[in-house]
């Protein structure tokens, strides 16, 4: 694609959500090191100081680019100043509600648009209090981000199942969206999760969440009435009979 010029033929900056479409800059990116289970649990004495992330860390293990939650924030603000988060529930102390895995959903809200987002982060031994919340929302940020079509350049090179991925990722897509009832979203939701994370697909199960969020929301959202014509009580109230389990109420 060609970049927008002026009539002097300057390059025009991208602003707003279409800045969150360019490529991050490389000051941006960091290293991710990605390791297999023998490799992250392999004895002290076999890690090394690496050169590349500064972390420790076995000498073979691959490293990935990413996005912090910083640098997300600092692309964020040059897209939208008064860009915003919120949590998709709360609970009764007011606080954002964690699911039961510890993980958040969350809105990201720029340029007045508004996105799903899921974030979630493993309990480290010798963590801070409040490190492990803080780690899933810069998760969530940046799975909400991902949305918008921010650092799409760095998912994809980061995807370790190139060339095997497209398949099976798009067949359990398919089968989320064309579920017929909810107790069917939630099976093929289950199934498709389980198999991201026989792959160690992180990024597809996140998928999938949304994807089930996404569905459940656009079901229940009516349908428009037609022009100038004015609903029931009755059309208004449409719950489903009582002796139909919820898992069982179509879509």
């Amino acid at each position: 694609m060609n970049a927008a010029t002026t009539p002097a033929g300057e390059a025009v900056k991208a602003s707003g959500l279409a800045l969150l479409r360019e490529p991050v800059p490389e000051h941006l990116i960091s290293k991710l090191p990605k390791g297999t289970k023998a490799q992250n649990e392999c004895p002290a004495e076999q890690k090394i100081n690496c050169s590349v992330c500064g972390g420790w860390h076995h000498p073979s293990v691959r490293h990935l680019d990413y996005v912090g939650h910083a640098a997300t924030t600092h692309r964020l603000l040059d897209a939208d100043l008064l860009w915003d988060w919120e949590p998709l529930a709360f609970d009764a102390d007011g606080l954002p509600k964690f699911d039961s895995k510890g993980g958040l959903w969350i809105k990201l809200t720029v340029a007045g648009k508004t996105r799903l987002g899921y974030g979630n982060a493993d309990n480290k031994p010798h963590m801070d209090a409040g490190a492990r919340e803080k780690e899933v929302i810069g998760d969530a940020l940046r799975n909400a981000a991902l949305r918008f079509g921010f650092a799409l350049d760095l998912w994809s090179k980061a995807d370790i199942h190139a060339g095997q991925r497209d398949a099976w990722y798009q067949a359990a897509m398919t089968s989320i969206y064309e579920a017929p009832n909810v107790g069917e979203l939630k099976a093929r939701v289950a199934a498709a999760i389980e198999l991201a994370r026989a792959r160690g697909d992180q990024d597809a199960e996140d998928d999938f969440l949304v994807a089930q969020a996404n569905k459940m929301a656009t079901a229940k959202r009516p349908p428009a009435p037609p022009a100038g014509a004015t609903p029931s009580p009755r059309q208004r109230q449409a719950p489903p009979p009582p002796d139909i389990n919820e898992d069982d109420v179509p879509f």
